[in-house]
Order: structure tokens, then sequence, then C-alpha cells
């Protein structure tokens, strides 16, 4: 077909369109991350584009997680990814022995924890990760903090249900900006 590849992947630009004209790609065929929630989402948007929207994929906000005892989730750049690009960062981490959610849950005794990675300057989030039991409902909140490039200030001051693990969330970026008020 004439498309250009990127090592073993089709290479596609930022709405999944190929080198040729009106040929898309999606989900593992055009790379990592190779996630069936990937390959939805960029098939979805192909189709807006085709029906005459204005879209494009931005991969830093597809949250991964590994359904492991504990799980983990990851969502954008990890500390060492932001530094690596050239930002300078701040890290705030939030530990769930310090969530009575995570605690009723036993999971707060094994180390678990949210992370924000953050821009230094204006606060924008580049990253999340998180540690612990049950964290993969939290993928979801990091996802779209990502998609909607919140900064610190935007987490912290949501609202976040009491008693509940996205708690650790608000609670992290708290610590970011200083303001910790459970650890």
């Amino acid at each position: 077909m004439g498309l250009d590849m990127a090592g073993p992947f089709v290479k596609v630009d930022d709405q999944c369109r190929t080198a040729m004209r009106n040929v898309w790609a999606v989900g593992d065929l055009v790379g990592e991350p190779m996630l069936a929630h990937k390959a939805a989402a960029q098939g979805a948007m192909v189709a807006e584009i085709i029906a005459g929207e204005r879209r494009r994929f931005d991969p830093n906000s597809v949250a991964a997680i590994c359904f492991t005892e504990p799980e983990i989730v990851t969502a954008g750049l990890s500390p060492e990814e932001a530094a690596a690009s050239g930002a300078e960062i701040t890290t705030a981490t939030f530990p769930f022995a310090a969530s009575g959610r995570a605690l009723t849950l036993e999971a707060g005794g094994d180390g678990g924890f949210v992370r924000i990675v953050a821009q230094k300057d204006d606060h924008r989030v580049l990253g999340i990760q998180a540690v612990g039991h049950h964290v993969a409902e939290l993928a979801g909140e990091f996802a779209h903090a990502l998609a909607m490039g919140a900064v610190l200030e935007d987490v912290a001051h949501t609202i976040h249900v009491h008693p509940t693990l996205g708690e650790a969330f608000g609670e992290a970026a708290l610590v970011g900006l200083g303001h910790g008020l459970h650890v």
C-alpha cells in the first residue's frame, strides 16, 4: 500500500492518518501502548474525523494498568520520562497508609501510593502513577485529568468523595502544592 513505517508499526499522525490519502490506522498496528481502550478510542476518533469532526489523539492520556497484586496504574509521563524531556518537574506522593478507605480495604499497609508528576513552573500535570489494591478504578480519573490539561490546583480543588481511594489523588495534589492535609 505504500505506507510509511515506524519500525514494525504503521506511521500515523495525531489523527491516525497514514501517508496514503484516506487511509487511517489504529490500535496495535500503530504501536505502543497496545491496549484495547486505546484502539477503541482511536477507532471512534477516526470515524468522527471521517464524519467531519475535528479531533486529535493524545497518547499521553491513555492509562495503562497492570492487574497484579497490588495493581499498578500509570498515565502520562513517569518522573524519569518527564525529566528526560527537559521539563523541570516536581513530584508529589500520597501514601495509602494515610487513607482511611485504603486501610478499610487492607490496601494501606503494603506501601501503596498515588504520585503526581507536574511541571514546576505552571503545575501542569504530566503524569500520574498509583500502586495498591483496587487502584485500577482510578485510571479513568487520571486519564481525564491529563486529557483536560489539569494543573495541581484543579486536582486539589476537586471535591473527592470521602471515603474513597480517589481522595488520595486530591491529597497528592495538595502535597504538591505544599498543603497536604493528612500527611
